[in-house]
């Protein structure tokens, strides 16, 4: 399942997605080295960032979300639902429970 949060604030997306980036960086004893989520901008996209996971010594990126603001609200979309917790323990924790809204989207049949 595919996953998206809306999170109600004035912060710009960069700054939503620096808040989950912060909270998923691993240090442990993979011969990969450190794994973290990072935020970079998309290309010739103007306001629109990217989440992705890296390992320290490797040159691999996976895509995690993409980041965008929408009117009022930042959008983190197309979360797997691996990552949920990791999403929104973060993003409860700075947001609150009343600015936190998420929608499940079932994969096609």
């Amino acid at each position: 399942m595919t996953m998206w949060f809306y999170v109600k604030t004035v912060d710009k997306a960069k700054t939503v997605g620096d808040v989950v980036c912060a909270y998923n960086v691993f240090e442990d004893q993979h011969p990969k080295g450190k794994y973290s989520w990072i935020i970079e901008e998309i290309e010739g996209e103007e306001g629109y960032w990217q989440i992705i996971g890296k390992y320290e010594d490797l040159g691999e990126l996976t895509n995690v979300a993409l980041v965008y603001r929408a009117g009022d609200t930042v959008v983190l979309g197309e979360v797997k639902d691996d990552y949920v917790p990791n999403f929104l323990d973060p993003l409860l924790e700075k947001y609150g429970f009343d600015n936190v809204k998420w929608i499940v989207a079932a994969p096609k049949r």
